[in-house]
């Protein structure tokens, strides 16, 4: 009877604790899902606001504005304005786009691609100028812009737009349109009859090989000088 006695007392014992700590565990959670909020006031006594605690980040939206030449028409004027000096040889009134038609860099080749929709568009008269053509024009653009830039470079009435992100951003604010404003349109947009818009054609001379006869009759040969270094010379139709 004894033993029957304490096991029954201590089991006892076991289910008074186990229902003390579940009513302890009950009003502990009760009273966290009825805390209530913070006051203000109370919080801006003790120096903690949650508007101050958000961050702001500032926004750096680059302003342009166009400003209107009676004479050269309009020009694109911002915290990096293009300088008269940076102006293509025969580019002061007109339109100038240097390319290249490689396509070993899918990006530059794309972003070339967009420039030329663009201007296309506008059905605007442009002179593309392809650097991987015709040494001459890389060295061109190297030397306006004093360094060894990647095309696409626009250059409209002599002032450098930038590359295919500002061309596109001008577009997209509606300023591209002002800026081309005054330009000839082009009479057609079928590609030229005489190069098929390459602008250019082999040498007729040497067939496109740079070489030619010295003299009659001599097997030595010289090089051409009427073709660029890849055998080509400009369209006389288009150029």
């Amino acid at each position: 009877m004894k033993n029957i006695k304490g096991r029954f007392l201590r089991k006892l014992k076991t289910i008074s604790t186990q229902e003390i700590m579940f009513k302890e565990h009950k009003n502990h959670t009760h009273n966290i899902l009825t805390k209530p909020e913070p006051d203000p006031n109370t919080v801006r006594e003790e120096g903690i606001d949650h508007e101050e605690m958000r961050v702001q980040l500032p926004m750096h939206d680059v302003q342009l504005s166009l400003k209107v030449d009676t004479q050269n028409g309009p020009s694109c004027e911002g915290p990096e304005s293009p300088s008269e000096d940076k102006c293509p040889p025969g580019g002061k009134h007109s339109v100038v786009l240097y390319t290249t038609s490689l396509r070993g860099i899918r990006k530059t080749f794309e972003d070339c691609n967009t420039i030329r929709f663009l201007l296309e568009s506008f059905r605007v008269v442009y002179s593309e100028r392809d650097v991987s053509m015709h040494l001459v024009y890389r060295d061109e653009l190297w030397g306006v812009l004093g360094g060894r830039v990647v095309p696409p470079r626009l250059f409209i009435r002599g002032r450098c737009i930038g590359g295919a992100d500002e061309a596109v951003g001008l577009h997209e604010k509606g300023m591209l349109a002002s800026l081309l404003e005054g330009i000839p349109l082009s009479p057609s947009r079928n590609p030229c009859r005489g190069c098929g818009g390459m602008r250019f054609v082999l040498c007729r001379r040497c067939n496109g090989s740079r070489k030619v006869a010295a003299a009659e009759g001599v097997i030595t040969s010289v090089r051409c000088h009427d073709c660029n270094e890849n055998g080509l010379i400009k369209c006389s139709i288009c150029s």
